[in-house]
C-alpha cells in the first residue's frame, strides 16, 4: 500500500529512499469499491485516522515491512522504540515533514529520553515524486 509516492535524499551518496502511501486514499478507494463498509467498526474507525503507510529501501532492497506513522501537528512520527545497547533507556523515532505543494520532505531521527522528551535528531532532506501508476507494483519478495 506504500505506493503513491518515492522520495529520494538531497545528498547524492546516500542509498536510501522509502515511498509512501496515505491511508486517506486507500479510504477513499475502499469506499467508492463498497469494501470499506464490510469492515469491521474497528478497522473503520483505524482507517478513519490519517497516517502514513512507508517503506525504506536501501540500494533498492527494501529494509523492513510497511511502517505506518500517525500525525503529530503538521509532520508524521513512527512508534518510539528503544535505542539498542543505550543504558540511558533512550527512544528513537522517525519524523517525516512534507512540504505538500512542493513535494520537499525532512525525514528525522528523533532521540528522546526515556520520557519521550526531544533531546536531538539527525535529519536529512530530499524530494518525493509521483509514482506513475502504470509502473507495477508487486508485494513481498521477488
Amino acid at each position: 500500500m506504500a505506493d503513491g509516492e518515492v522520495c529520494f535524499d538531497d545528498d547524492p551518496t546516500m542509498n536510501y529512499f522509502f515511498i509512501f502511501g496515505q491511508s486517506k486514499h486507500v479510504r477513499e478507494f475502499m469506499m467508492m469499491d463498497g469494501t470499506f463498509s464490510k469492515l469491521t467498526k474497528s478497522q473503520q474507525d483505524g482507517l478513519k485516522k490519517d497516517f502514513l503507510i512507508v517503506r525504506g529501501y536501501n540500494k533498492g532492497i527494501a529494509m523492513n515491512d510497511e511502517e505506518y506513522f500517525y500525525m503529530d501537528g503538521s509532520s508524521w512520527i513512527s512508534e518510539a522504540v528503544p535505542t539498542p545497547n543505550d543504558k540511558a533507556g533512550r527512544l528513537l523515532r522517525i519524523r517525516i515533514t512534507i512540504n505538500w505543494e512542493t513535494l520537499r520532505f525532512k525525514r528525522s531521527v528523533e532521540i528522546l529520553d526515556r520520557n519521550s522528551k526531544y533531546l536531538s535528531e539527525l535529519a536529512h532532506f530530499g524530494k518525493c515524486e509521483d509514482v506513475s501508476p502504470t509502473i507495477p507494483q508487486h508485494a513481498g519478495p521477488n
